[in-house]
């Protein structure tokens, strides 16, 4: 009603613009109708259910474990799997904390004929030493648990 009467006194004062105004008038019908069928039927339909999914899990606790333990064992059960993430995971986590406690006696692990080679023994020198070839088959076997313990003692022995 209101949009109707402004298309009279647009058409009213400027005769020129009608082309327009009927436009504007079209849109403001059309948005009044938008808003209407909106109006109508929001009430109309049934209420939604929620779902399990929506609810939060049930009894999930708070991690207490320190987050950098939980990245360590993911990176050894990973490491178990393949030798891609022996090569990509595990391997960086042992270079840096072999390679800390040698920096402790004055030894760097990269350098070429140094003493890290025989200070660690040969599992955790094969894994550790810097010319160590990236796997080409990901999916080729990666260590056992008994490999990776014995790196862990020869790392720990340091």
């Amino acid at each position: 009603m209101v949009a109707t009467l402004g298309l009279g006194v647009a058409i009213a004062f400027a005769p020129g613009d009608a082309e327009l105004a009927v436009d504007v008038w079209l849109l403001a019908v059309g948005t009044l109708a938008l808003l209407l069928a909106i109006a109508r039927t929001v009430g109309a339909l049934p209420r939604e259910r929620p779902t399990r999914l929506d609810a939060a899990p049930p009894g999930r606790v708070r991690e207490t474990r320190p987050r950098e333990l939980v990245k360590l064992e993911r990176e050894v059960g990973l490491s178990t799997e393949t030798a891609f993430d022996a090569y990509y995971r595990l391997r960086p986590t042992v270079r840096h904390v072999a390679s800390a406690r040698l920096r402790l006696r004055g030894i760097d692990l990269d350098a070429p004929s140094g003493p890290a080679e025989s200070l660690l023994g040969p599992e955790a020198w094969e894994l550790v030493r810097p010319e160590r070839v990236r796997p080409r088959d990901h999916d080729a076997p990666g260590l056992t648990l008994d490999q990776i313990a014995a790196v862990v003692d020869a790392v720990e022995a340091l």
